[in-house]
């Protein structure tokens, strides 16, 4: 099975499984109206219901399948060059354009020489 076709999988799962389970959630609570008559199986059809939409809820707003990431090296560069971006912005604001300033922006071409090796490269760190 190839890359794109388990990233598909994943991609079309996240989205549509919080909607499902809170869709279905909310409907067995709703259906509990119509057509349980017993008091306590009433009472657990709408807690199930309820816990059922609650989780649907919960993992549209946190999903645990999600880490699709194959090229750690290159994410762990990226994020570093957004920290020297905003010491950039901080050293532009603060002295100037002075020493402080074009040392931030040496460490960012050599940043960017970095994330060009790493580019490609799969794996962990």
């Amino acid at each position: 099975m190839s890359d794109e076709s388990l990233t598909d999988w994943r991609r079309t799962f996240n989205r549509f499984v919080g909607i499902a389970a809170a869709v279905t959630g909310v409907l067995i609570v709703l259906s509990s109206f119509l057509f349980v008559t017993d008091p306590f199986m009433w009472y657990l059809t709408v807690a199930v219901g309820l816990v059922v939409a609650v989780l649907g809820f919960a993992y549209g707003m946190f999903p645990f399948l999600t880490s699709q990431r194959r090229y750690y090296a290159l994410r762990h560069e990226v994020e570093a060059f957004i920290d020297l971006v905003r010491d950039l912005n901080k050293a532009a604001t603060a002295h100037g354009k002075g020493e402080d300033f074009d040392r931030v922006k040496a460490a960012m071409h050599e940043a960017v020489e970095r994330m060009a090796d790493a580019a490609g490269r799969e794996g962990k760190l």
